[in-house]
């Protein structure tokens, strides 16, 4: 008796495929119970074969292995990850392009090898051809268990398709109809901190600008991202929206080695953890508020469009936040409907836009008002003052903002010494060859122009370290310095 060709969980759970598999089980020279433990020693056997393959056959035959990089490894299953984790920033792999040279490996989670380099043409290669080089499955599955499948985390053609129907959200003129939005909250908390300086009267007084900064950031992604007031400035985490982000942002205690192996081994997934429990939590109360938010948003667009779902056009799509400019996107009638999001893949565009705008935001500004405040910046610090009093609106346009170019080299300079995100992880999805500007010497002392990685080893993209790289930057690198002169094209070192 055959079996289907293709597997599916309803599949599984149809009645007359049960019927089929009982069947085939009485047809066997074995007992039930005999061919069920055949069969889980089967899978067993698999899984630990799979294992070896990744843990000690993978990294032998790789490629990478002949790359310059560190000898040792300090654990069998953490290889060079915990010595990384354990520092501040990039701090490990900076060290290792000074000894080693701008082309290295090391070795990760299971022994596996990853390479990191700084060489513009490889990396320019490697973004270039972005879906070639995909984030990890192992990673991606992970992200997508805690954020869902939204734009941040989707790849290939789901990747192309929620672009494509997003793209109206991020445009020039929706951004300057959530100016107000900005300004309301920046306001907010201003006379919040000016009221506490008053009650203070003579005495000073010393605010956490990382909490309230959180606070005001969540505040303005609520309302500019999807018309959600969480009101984090005057109740603080009161509202279950903001209790269930915060919970899923909190990270664990120590590495959660279970969680990890979840995902290269999905079956321990189904053991629960404190980390699963937590993030099952998150998830179902996002869900739900996720979920009537889009149905009173997609109720209140069908009715303001006279002639229903078919008046919705894409090329004249508006509205106040982001949320309700993506589903009028997604009801256009002018998109197939192989083109547009699910309700699901909607509702996670929620997480989307909290990660990309509020924690982000939040840690940016904590950096910029460190840099500014350090004794041997004060002179950006009244510089940067000086053009901002010169602007006559407290509410300044687009075009007032663009005008500042101090503001402008403080803002970027900033992204470049402090850069939110350290780096990121990218996975070959075939066997390639990268090319190189500059040539490195492997360890058996041989001369090469490019780099060979075999489908599905991961490379390391390190922003943070590219962004404070002397060699690109002078040996001031680690400065607060780039600002530009009153010429608005020209930058200079104050």
């Amino acid at each position: 008796m055959a079996l289907p060709n293709a597997l599916s969980i309803d599949s599984l759970i149809d009645p007359s495929f049960i019927l089929r598999a009982q069947k085939l089980l009485d047809s066997l020279p074995y007992s039930r119970w005999q061919a069920t433990s055949i069969t889980a020693g089967a899978l067993v056997l698999y899984q630990v074969s799979k294992l070896l393959k990744m843990w000690w056959i993978d990294p032998y035959f790789s490629p990478l292995k002949d790359l310059p990089g560190p000898e040792t490894y300090e654990s069998i299953i953490w290889g060079n990850f915990k010595k990384i984790l354990s520092t501040q920033n990039s701090v490990v792999h900076e060290e290792w392009f000074e000894k080693y040279g701008h082309v290295i490996h090391y070795r990760t989670f299971l022994l596996s090898r990853r390479l990191a380099t700084k060489d513009p043409r490889a990396l320019a290669h490697i973004l270039n051809h972005a879906y070639d080089y995909p984030k990890p499955p192992q990673i991606r599955e992970g992200l997508q268990k805690l954020f869902g499948h939204g734009l941040l985390f989707a790849e290939g053609d789901d990747h192309r398709r929620q672009r494509k129907i997003m793209n109206p959200s991020f445009g020039p003129a929706q951004v300057r109809n959530l100016l107000p939005v900005f300004y309301d909250k920046a306001n907010e908390l201003k006379e919040i901190w000016l009221r506490q300086i008053e009650d203070n009267g003579s005495d000073g007084i010393e605010v956490d600008a990382h909490v309230a900064l959180t606070q005001v950031t969540l505040d303005v992604v609520g309302l500019a991202g999807f018309g959600y007031d969480f009101n984090c400035l005057v109740d603080g985490e009161k509202n279950e929206l903001v209790r269930a982000f915060l919970e899923l942002f909190t990270p664990p205690k120590g590495l959660p080695l279970l969680d990890l192996m979840a995902n290269w081994f999905p079956i321990l997934g189904r053991i629960p953890t404190e980390n699963s429990k937590r993030t099952a939590h998150s998830r179902s109360v996002m869900h739900r508020v996720g979920r009537k938010l889009l149905d009173e948003r997609r109720a209140a667009i069908l009715a303001e469009a006279t002639g229903g779902a078919n008046a919705v056009d894409k090329k004249s799509v508006s509205g106040k936040d982001i949320f309700s400019v993506m589903i009028k996107a997604n009801l256009a009638h002018d998109i197939k409907d192989s083109e547009r999001m699910t309700d699901q893949e909607v509702i996670d565009q929620i997480i989307t836009i909290v990660i990309a705008g509020h924690e982000t935001t939040g840690t940016y500004l904590d950096w910029l008002l460190y840099e500014l405040s350090r004794p041997e910046n004060q002179h950006i610090q009244s510089k940067l003052r000086e053009e901002l009093l010169s602007v006559s609106s407290d509410r300044p346009t687009m075009e007032e903002l663009n005008a500042l170019p101090y503001l402008d080299a403080v803002i970027r300079e900033n992204l470049r010494k402090n850069s939110v995100v350290d780096g990121t992880i990218r996975c070959a999805e075939k066997d390639d060859i990268i090319p190189l500007a500059t040539p490195f010497v492997d360890r058996n002392g041989v001369e090469r122009n490019e780099i060979r990685i075999k489908a599905g080893e991961q490379v390391f993209i390190n922003i943070a370290a590219l962004n404070r790289d002397k060699e690109i930057w002078g040996d001031d690198a680690l400065e607060f310095k780039y600002v530009v002169s009153a010429a608005p094209d020209r930058r200079q070192t104050e």
